[in-house]
C-alpha cells in the first residue's frame, strides 16, 4: 500500500509541467523590432524549437503567434 501511495505522488508531483508553466519572451529582430505573425509557422526558430501545437505548457521549448508578435515559450521546471 505505501508503494502506491510513493508511485501516486510521483505521478502528481514537479515532473507535471503543465502545473508549472512556462515563461513566455517575445522574439526579437537584430534591432530590437519585435517579429510579427499571423500563423506559429511564421515565428522564427532554431532546427531544435517545435511550433507550440496546444495551449498547454509543453515539455520542451516552442515557439507561438500571441496577438501578432511570435514569443518563445520556456517551460518552466519545478
Amino acid at each position: 500500500m505505501a508503494a502506491m501511495a510513493v508511485a501516486a505522488a510521483a505521478l502528481l508531483g514537479c515532473n507535471d509541467l503543465e502545473s508549472c508553466g512556462s515563461t513566455a519572451v517575445d522574439i526579437t529582430r537584430t534591432d530590437g523590432g519585435l517579429y510579427r505573425c499571423v500563423t506559429s509557422e511564421d515565428c522564427p526558430r532554431t532546427s531544435r524549437v517545435s511550433v507550440c501545437v496546444t495551449d498547454v505548457s509543453s515539455e520542451r521549448e516552442c515557439v507561438r503567434c500571441d496577438e501578432t508578435r511570435c514569443v518563445r515559450l520556456i517551460p518552466e521546471s519545478c
